[in-house]
């Protein structure tokens, strides 16, 4: 009962408007339920694109879109934009920067995660992470500004000024390495004629024998040579020691000159979830029970980059990716439905529908779970139609088609200036 001797609705406090905070949202519309959905930012981010806004390719209004547009028909969701401060599990309370604490009948932690730079001495500072909206404007308007540098003093080429090191491979690492490959090779040597791009290096570091671990050996064969084809050099079994402005040193004593490092090598919980007082796996994630919910709080369900969960199937820990964490969400949305509505919850069951990922134009490699496999340009066709799909909204699939089509038959990228206040 409220202050006004009103029924009152039980609270349930989403933190996070990323795939797993939308997913738990759109479940509960029709819940007797209030649902108050809270994010440091007043948008949504579809991640798996970014590295087409660092490279270019996309504009940010594709890829980041505003939180409160996907409510406006649902009565029971209420959007803020805060950041979270506290959370206090024993009070069910949640404490905020910039507005009033709030208490909670359910709360979804879906805070995400944050760059996890594995002790790399300098990378806090001078490394480029691909994991927010702002991380990929960021590098975007780096680039285009050490370019425009080199095309003032081409002797800065011999420096390094136009070298890129990105680490990791996998997804990230590999698909912004062949975007940025093609924006050199292609772009790039068209508007900077004068600047000698063939000195420019693209390099990717692994610490893996091979790329893309999670694909079939043929595919990673078929990933590596693709990109070699684009002019990166893929340095396996690397590992990076220290970052610099201007160098990067590896753990085998090799240094790198170049001064821009891309780092999308591996990710840890956001720093609140140090703070519950709860079992922490790897990478600092809240360990999820069957059902979502966190052990000891049936009231709390752990989604997202912050969870830790384990696949009913096939036992295995699920990997940090948006298909998991869309589902996850979706699946603790219902199963808070169905407590409200006095009914016991259910396991979460993963669908894997497969795995992809683009190495750049014509070139993508896609492992389904029944074992089939796809490369070449079937494979990139198909994963810009999954993608396609999954945008957040039919505006941002429509602007994300205009723009990959005037790219396809122009090789054009319009978004590549840089504005400065």
């Amino acid at each position: 009962m409220s202050s006004d001797g009103q029924l009152r609705l039980p609270r349930v406090l989403i933190l996070g408007g990323g795939f797993a905070g939308l997913g738990a949202a759109r479940e509960l519309k029709d819940a007797d339920v209030d649902v108050v959905l809270v994010d440091k930012h007043d948008y949504h981010t579809f991640q798996p694109l970014l590295y087409q806004v660092a490279t270019d390719l996309l504009e940010t209004g594709a890829v980041g879109h505003p939180l409160r547009d996907f409510f406006h028909k649902e009565a029971n969701v209420t959007v803020h934009e805060a950041t979270v401060t506290a959370i206090d599990l024993d009070k069910r309370e949640v404490q905020f920067a910039e507005m009033e604490p709030l208490t909670y009948d359910y709360l979804v932690p879906a805070l995400g995660a944050e760059v996890n730079f594995f002790g790399a001495e300098g990378a806090t500072d001078h490394a480029f992470p691909m994991y927010t909206l702002a991380d990929a404007v960021r590098l975007k308007e780096h680039v285009l500004r050490k370019w425009e540098a080199a095309d003032q003093n081409p002797a800065l080429v011999d420096d390094g000024i136009l070298n890129v090191v990105i680490v990791g491979g996998g997804a990230t690492g590999v698909e912004s390495a062949g975007a940025l490959a093609e924006l050199y090779r292609n772009n790039f040597a068209e508007d900077y004629p004068n600047v000698p791009q063939e000195k420019a290096r693209i390099m990717l570091v692994e610490a893996a024998p091979e790329l893309f671990m999670m694909f079939k050996p043929k595919l990673r064969a078929y990933a590596k040579d693709a990109l070699e084809e684009r002019g990166v050099e893929v340095l396996l079994g690397e590992i990076v020691s220290s970052v610099e402005p201007e160098r990067v040193t590896l753990k085998s004593g090799k240094v790198l000159d170049a001064h821009t490092l891309v780092w999308g090598a591996g990710l840890q919980a956001n720093p609140l979830a140090g703070s519950l007082g709860l079992e922490l796996q790897k990478g600092n994630r809240i360990s999820a029970e069957p059902d979502l919910s966190v052990t000891g709080h049936p009231e709390v369900f752990a989604v997202g980059d912050i969870a830790w969960i384990t696949d009913t199937k096939t036992d295995e820990v699920l990997p940090q990716l948006g298909s998991v964490a869309l589902q996850a969400g979706a699946h603790a949305g219902e199963n808070i439905a169905r407590l409200v509505a006095g009914e016991e919850t259910k396991p979460f069951r993963y669908h894997d529908k497969g795995t992809m990922a683009t190495i750049g134009r014509g070139a993508a490699v896609v492992q389904l779970p029944r074992g089939r496999t796809m490369k070449g340009e079937p494979a990139w066709l198909a994963w810009g139609a999954v993608h396609l799909s999954l945008l957040s909204t039919g505006e941002d699939r429509a602007k994300a088609v205009v723009e990959w089509t005037w790219a396809g038959f122009t090789h054009e990228r319009s978004s590549r200036i840089s504005i400065e206040a």
